[in-house]
């Protein structure tokens, strides 16, 4: 919610992909502000590389279950960079009764180098996995 220049990179994405109304809201993991409070319902909520610091996971999974509780169908969809096979978020997810389902990106041909004209995932090993409420039998 602090970088202005992000949300119009992110309305501008929208628009390109012929999403002109999809509403785009920042926000800062662990910290329910008032517009993340009169969030319409939502089905999705997408988070691109945010396991990205350890000291950031607890707030991320927080704001995450504050979101699915406030919608219990959705799913948090998200990719990250493995950048550590000691970091694991398994005992937060346990902790905010959230559940996760490994998605390969082969499933959906997203394993090969230079997708869509980028260099990712070239060396680095990104994964993706889909994070529901652990209760809703979802994902």
């Amino acid at each position: 919610e602090e970088r202005p220049r992000c949300l119009r990179h992110c309305r501008r994405s929208c628009r390109r992909n012929g999403l002109p109304g999809l509403p785009v809201l920042g926000l800062t993991w662990g910290r329910a502000a008032p517009q993340l409070l009169s969030l319409p319902p939502v089905d999705i909520v997408l988070g691109s590389d945010v396991f990205f610091d350890p000291k950031d996971f607890e707030d991320i999974l927080a704001t995450v279950y504050f979101l699915l509780e406030k919608n219990p169908h959705a799913q948090f969809w998200t990719t990250y960079q493995v950048r550590s096979a000691d970091w694991s978020i398994e005992a937060l997810l346990c902790k905010w009764k959230l559940k996760s389902l490994h998605i390969p990106l082969g499933s959906f041909g997203a394993d090969r180098e230079r997708l869509a004209g980028s260099s990712l995932p070239g060396r680095h090993t990104i994964e993706m996995m889909i994070i529901s409420l652990a209760r809703s039998g979802r994902a």
